[in-house]
C-alpha cells in the first residue's frame, strides 16, 4: 500500500501539478527543478500523512530520499533534453530510474506494518483499489498526454504541450466504467470485496 502510494505521489507531482510554466522554469533554472522536486515532497508528505501523523515517521526519509534523488534525476534529463533531439525514450526511461527510486525507497520501510485506525476514512484510504484506481485515472488521462508530446517534440522542437481536456475525459471515464465493471464481475463472481 505503501509503495501505491509512493507511485501515486510521483504520478500526481510529475503530471498533475506540473504545469507548462514549470516545465519550461525547469529548463531556464535548476530553482525551477528544486521547485519542482519540493512539490513532490509536498504531495506525497501529504498523501502520507495519515501515517505520518500516526507515528510512522520513518516515511519523511522515505520521501527525502526519493525527492532529493528525483531532483538529480530530472537534472540530468533536462541537461540531455536540452542537448539532444531525441525525447520519447529518455522520457521513458526517466520515469523508469523514478520508479526504481521510489522502489528502493519502499525497500527502507518495506518491513513496518502500517496500521491505521478502524474508522470508515482509513478503511477507504487503505483500500488498495481506491489508490490503484486514483493512480490509474491519473495515468490515462496525464501521462499518456505528456507521452503524445514527446512523440511531437522529436518531430518538431518547438511544438508546445497541449492538453486535449476532451480525449483526457474520454480516456478517464471509459476506465472509470471498465474498473467498476470489473469490480462488480469480481464480487458477484467470488463474493468478495465491499465497493
Amino acid at each position: 500500500m505503501i509503495l501505491a502510494y509512493l507511485v501515486l505521489a510521483h504520478l500526481l507531482g510529475d503530471f498533475v501539478f506540473q504545469p507548462s510554466k514549470l516545465v519550461q522554469w525547469k529548463m531556464e533554472s535548476k530553482m525551477g527543478t528544486l521547485v519542482h522536486a519540493s512539490i513532490h515532497l509536498l504531495v506525497g508528505f501529504l498523501i502520507l500523512s495519515p501515517f505520518i501523523f500516526k507515528g510512522y515517521y520513518s516515511l519523511i526519509l522515505v520521501l527525502l530520499f526519493v525527492n532529493v534523488i528525483h531532483f538529480f534525476i530530472d537534472e540530468g534529463k533536462i541537461n540531455y533534453d536540452l542537448k539532444h533531439d531525441e525525447k520519447v525514450k529518455p522520457f521513458l526511461l526517466d520515469q523508469l530510474v523514478h520508479f526504481v527510486v521510489i522502489l528502493i525507497g519502499f525497500l527502507f520501510v518495506s518491513d513496518i506494518r502500517f496500521i491505521l485506525p478502524n474508522t470508515f476514512f482509513h478503511r477507504l484510504f487503505t483500500d488498495i483499489r481506491m489508490i490503484n484506481f486514483v493512480s490509474f485515472v491519473v495515468f490515462v488521462t496525464s501521462v499518456v498526454e505528456i507521452y503524445n508530446f514527446q512523440i511531437a517534440r522529436e518531430k518538431n522542437k518547438k511544438t508546445k504541450i497541449v492538453f486535449k481536456r476532451k480525449d483526457m475525459e474520454k480516456r478517464a471515464i471509459i476506465f472509470t466504467i471498465i474498473y467498476f465493471a470489473f469490480m462488480l464481475i469480481s464480487i458477484f463472481a467470488f463474493g468478495k470485496g465491499n465497493f
